[in-house]
C-alpha cells in the first residue's frame, strides 16, 4: 500500500506534524515485526508507525516507507539484514506522513528515493529542528503519474491515480506477485477519528486529499490482477475487503451528498448519522473525519 495537488502550510498541519514529531520522540524503540508475503517480498508493523514493505530482488532490497523515526529505521535495516546481505538500493514513499518518512534518516546516503512530487513538496514544508529531512535523504527520483519501473531485477507499477489520502499518494504494486502496497489509502488502524480508519478512510484535506480522489484510486487498485493489499497501518487485506470498504465509503458519500444538496448544514448531517465528536486526544484539524471532508468537498462544489 500509497505525493501531489497544490499545497497549503497552515497551523493545523504543523500542529499536526509536531504531534507526531512528539509520537517519533517518544518511541525509541518501537518493536518491529516482519512477516512474509510472498517469496522475497516481505511486510513489517512497526509498532506505533506506519507498514513498511522489503522486497529482495537481484542486486539489492527495495524498501516501502521507512517508518516513524530514525530508532525504528535502524531496526528495519537489521531486520533485512537477517533476511539478506544484499544492500538497500531504493526506497518508495507512499506519502509524506513522518510514521512513513522519518526513519530515513537512519538509511544509508546514496539511495534512489522514489516520491510524487507533491510528496516531496510536503517533506520540504514540514521540515524543521522537530522533525527534520536530511538534504541527502529528500526524494531524488520524482514521479508526477504512475510509472512501470524495473529495480533490481524486480518489476514494480508505481502507481498514482488520484489525490486520495494525501496529494502525493503512490502504490507499489508487484505484478508478477500480485501484491500491492497501498501506503494509508488503506488502513485498518491507527490515528485520528478511530472511526475514520476502521469504517471508512482517513483523507488529509490539509494535504489536499480527497474523498472523491479516494474512491477513484481503491477502483483503480481493484482492478489490478492483485490478491494481497499491504495496508498503510493494520494487517494485509484482500480484494474483498477492499471491495467491501470501497462500498462503506460510497454509500456514506452518497447519504452525506443528498444531505448537503438538501441545504443541511454539517452539524445537522452529522446529527442525521448519528455522529460523535473525534476520539479523545486528536485534533480534528489534522485528523478530520470522513463527513467533515465529503460534505466540504460537495458544498464547495456548489
Amino acid at each position: 500500500m500509497k505525493c501531489h495537488g497544490s499545497l497549503t502550510l497552515g497551523f493545523a498541519l504543523i500542529m499536526g506534524v509536531s504531534a507526531f514529531a512528539a509520537l517519533a520522540n517518544a518511541q525509541d524503540s518501537p518493536a518491529i515485526s516482519v512477516k512474509p508475503v510472498s517469496e522475497g517480498v516481505y511486510w513489517a508493523d512497526a509498532g506505533g508507525g506506519g507498514n513498511a514493505g522489503f522486497i529482495i530482488g537481484k542486486d539489492g532490497v527495495i524498501v516501502v516507507d521507512a517508518t516513524i523515526a530514525p530508532a525504528s529505521g535502524r531496526q528495519v535495516l537489521a531486520e533485512i539484514a537477517k533476511l539478506t546481505p544484499k544492500p538497500v538500493t531504493t526506497v518508495i514513499l507512499t506519502h509524506s506522513d513522518v510514521d512513513h518518512v522519518n526513519g530515513l534518516a537512519a538509511f544509508p546516503p546514496g539511495l534512489t528515493i522514489i516520491a510524487h512530487e507533491n510528496c516531496k513538496k510536503d517533506i520540504e514544508a514540514t521540515a524543521n529542528s522537530r522533525n527534520p529531512s536530511p538534504q541527502d535523504r529528500l526524494p531524488n527520483k520524482i514521479l508526477t503519474a504512475s510509472e512501470s519501473l524495473t529495480i533490481n531485477g524486480v518489476r514494480v507499477n508505481v502507481l498514482h491515480f488520484a489525490p486520495a489520502h494525501t496529494s502525493g499518494d503512490l502504490q507499489v504494486y508487484l505484478p508478477a506477485q500480485k501484491i500491492v502496497f497501498t501506503g494509508d489509502v488503506i488502513a485498518t488502524s491507527c490515528c485520528g477519528n478511530v472511526r475514520s480508519p476502521q469504517a471508512y478512510t482517513m483523507i488529509k484535506a490539509q494535504k489536499n486529499g480527497s474523498a472523491e480522489g479516494w474512491v477513484q484510486t481503491v477502483k483503480g487498485l481493484l482492478a489490478l490482477n492483485a490478491d494481497t493489499y499491504v495496508p498503510g497501518h493494520g494487517d494485509l487485506q484482500t480484494k474483498a475487503d477492499l471491495q467491501q470498504r470501497l462500498a462503506r465509503v460510497e454509500a456514506r458519500r452518497e447519504q452525506v451528498r443528498k444531505m448537503a444538496a438538501q441545504g443541511k448544514s454539517l452539524e445537522q448531517v452529522k446529527q442525521a448519522l448519528g455522529e460523535t465528536g473525534p476520539a479523545p486526544g486528536y485534533d480534528p484539524a489534522q485528523f478530520p473525519d470522513f463527513t467533515t471532508v465529503v460534505y466540504t468537498e460537495f458544498t464547495k462544489k456548489r
